[in-house]
C-alpha cells in the first residue's frame, strides 16, 4: 500500500468516527430533551410504588409548631415548620414506615 493509500484509509476512518460521534451526541441530545434520564426503568417503577402499609403512627411535634408547608422528595415527606418564637425548621419523614427521620432548626448564621 502506498503512502498516499494509507492517507485515504487514515481519513476514511477518522471520518466515520466523526459522524458516529455526531450520532451518538445527536441521539443523547434528544433523549435529555425527551425527559429521559437514563434511570434504570425497574428503580424508578420501584419509586413510584405506593409504601408498604403501616398501622397508624403518631408523629408528635415540637411544642408551638405549626405545618407551614409540605413536600415530598422521593420515599420522603418533607414538612416545613414554624417553631416557637418563629424559629423556622424542616421534618423529615418516612413514608415507608411512618417515622420521623429527623429535625433541621434553620438559623440565622451570626453577622
Amino acid at each position: 500500500m502506498s503512502y498516499l493509500g494509507a492517507v485515504k484509509l487514515a481519513v476514511g476512518v477518522m471520518g466515520m468516527l466523526i459522524v458516529v460521534g455526531v450520532v451518538i451526541l445527536a441521539v443523547t441530545v434528544v433523549q435529555r430533551l425527551s425527559g429521559g434520564s437514563g434511570v434504570d426503568p425497574t428503580s424508578r417503577a420501584r419509586s413510584e410504588m405506593p409504601p408498604p402499609s403501616f398501622d397508624e403512627v403518631s408523629l408528635p411535634l415540637p411544642a408551638g409548631a405549626v405545618i407551614q408547608d409540605m413536600e415530598m422528595d422521593g420515599r420522603r415527606l418533607i414538612l416545613r415548620l414554624l417553631l416557637a418564637g418563629d424559629r423556622p425548621a424542616l421534618m423529615l419523614v418516612d413514608l415507608d414506615t411512618g417515622r420521623r427521620l429527623g429535625l433541621i432548626r434553620l438559623e440565622a448564621a451570626a453577622p
